[in-house]
């Protein structure tokens, strides 16, 4: 598995990240087949339960899968996951193919005390950047750090913005993870386009770009840069659709 290239710092937390930008266009990746789940270990909460998730070995800690080695967070899953198998973007399909919903935010928060505490900052950054918690879209979803699943958050909802527009922008949460410096979460965000005959998929990049400058602007959260995590997939049976690859990084300034 690739590292990331370290070329652009993160003061605030000692990160450093790769020069992927907003336009960069990653890499397709060739599709390998899956290999063998790792034994069901006991998946942990943030509250320190244990969350039931049936195994299957379509996940694994193996390249396509899991990046290793982001400084100040450390393995992260590169996908958003339901029941330990790629998910797809709430069923949507692109020319025929499954759209498969890649983790593309990273928050980071160096200053929250618990859990808790991580959880009502991250809310209220997302809240303050126009994305409310709704219940309209399907839940059920996990996301993997460093050898642990942690659940979509607030259980059986998503965050959203437009709600009942010809457009809207939806967020799945998940964390929060502790790091060695503090807390992490994990998200995905896509839009879609919503008319009389139903939803389709509009993109990830736009959405991404969007939701980052209003979380930079509004909130302690602020961008600091980009990490490859070679996500991009173009296959006869799947697709990432305008997804370049990549996650935007935030990191809690105060």
């Amino acid at each position: 598995m690739k590292k990331a290239f370290l070329t652009l710092p993160l003061l605030a937390c000692g990160l450093a990240l790769t020069a992927c930008a907003p336009t960069t266009q990653a890499s397709t990746r060739t599709e390998a087949a899956p290999a063998t789940a790792q034994a069901n270990k006991p998946l942990i909460s943030a509250t320190g339960q244990p969350i039931h998730m049936a195994l299957t070995p379509t996940f694994a800690d193996q390249p396509g899968d899991v990046f290793k080695g982001l400084e100040q967070v450390g393995d992260p899953g590169v996908w958003v996951l339901r029941d330990r198998t790629r998910a797809d973007v709430d069923g949507l399909k692109v020319e025929g193919r499954a759209l498969r919903e890649p983790i593309n935010v990273v928050l980071i928060d160096l200053f929250a005390k618990t859990p808790q505490d991580a959880l009502l900052r991250a809310t209220a950054a997302l809240d303050a950047a126009g994305l409310k918690p709704s219940d309209r879209y399907p839940h059920g979803y996990q996301a993997y750090l460093n050898g642990t699943f942690q659940p979509q958050v607030p259980a059986g909802q998503a965050f959203a913005k437009g709600v009942g527009s010809a457009r809207e922008e939806r967020l799945r949460l998940f964390g929060p993870w502790k790091t060695g410096d503090g807390y992490v979460f994990l998200a995905g965000i896509a839009a879609q386009n919503v008319t009389g005959q139903g939803r389709t998929f509009s993109d990830f990049m736009v959405t991404r770009e969007a939701t980052a400058d209003a979380l930079n602007n509004r909130t302690p959260f602020r961008k600091k840069g980009y990490v490859d995590l070679l996500s991009k997939v173009d296959t006869a049976r799947e697709t990432t659709a305008d997804h370049d690859g990549c996650a935007v990084v935030l990191v809690a300034r105060e």
